[in-house]
């Protein structure tokens, strides 16, 4: 009798799992503003410097998520702006339970950006914001591979600013750029974008999810 009772329950518990297996997921809508790209792309390794003086490198952005976005110290309007958008987003992806990922501002104007200069400007956004800076040479392979224009435009007396992409990268943990925030123009589109990226990814939803 027992061991009719185990076999019944036995082949119900089977049964459950096959049904659960068999039902479909429920699937992650696409990021609404974000351009997930079609295939993940690895970053060139890249020695760096970051805020504290400290080796950095490329090939640090693994284990969890990174935003990576190219900007300068003495920027005008686009990097402060971003900047403010990504530290509101990343206490909202905190408050919402959400791993909140590793934001990288890395410098476009290393002649200026000393490690000392990124880490004060960097602590008026958020303080666990990290700030690299390398050569423009050295930086040469990672701005080709993610298709990032630089510029330098002369405003006299030896001024100048320098021009470039606003995107913002999103690196998975295996190190692979996976998609581009178009903007950081609102803290909410970052959020809900990040949020599906992330999951899509995580789920293998999307072109650039890892193999299951």
């Amino acid at each position: 009798m027992q061991s009719g009772m185990l076999r019944i329950l036995v082949v119900g518990l089977i049964m459950l799992v096959a049904a659960m297996a068999l039902m479909p997921r429920r699937s992650v809508p696409p990021p609404e503003n974000a351009t997930e790209w079609p295939q993940q792309r690895a970053l060139p390794i890249v020695a760096l410097r970051d805020h504290t003086g400290a080796e950095f490198s490329t090939a640090e952005l693994t284990d969890r998520f990174s935003l990576l976005f190219f900007g300068f110290a003495n920027c005008p309007d686009i990097c402060p702006a971003s900047l403010a958008v990504l530290a509101q987003a990343s206490e909202r992806l905190a408050a919402a339970r959400t791993p909140v990922p590793r934001v990288v501002l890395l410098s476009v104007d290393p002649a200026r950006d000393t490690p000392e200069q990124l880490r004060r400007y960097l602590a008026r956004f958020d303080d666990e914001f990290i700030g690299a800076t390398a050569e423009m040479a050295r930086l040469e392979p990672l701005l080709t591979a993610l298709g990032v224009t630089v510029m330098r435009q002369s405003l006299g007396a030896q001024q100048y600013n320098m021009t470039h992409n606003p995107q913002v990268y999103v690196i998975a943990p295996n190190g692979n750029v996976i998609a581009t925030l178009s903007s950081a123009s609102s803290a909410d589109a970052v959020v809900r974008d990040y949020q599906r990226i992330r999951a899509r990814f995580l789920s293998g939803a999307s072109a650039a999810a890892p193999p299951q």
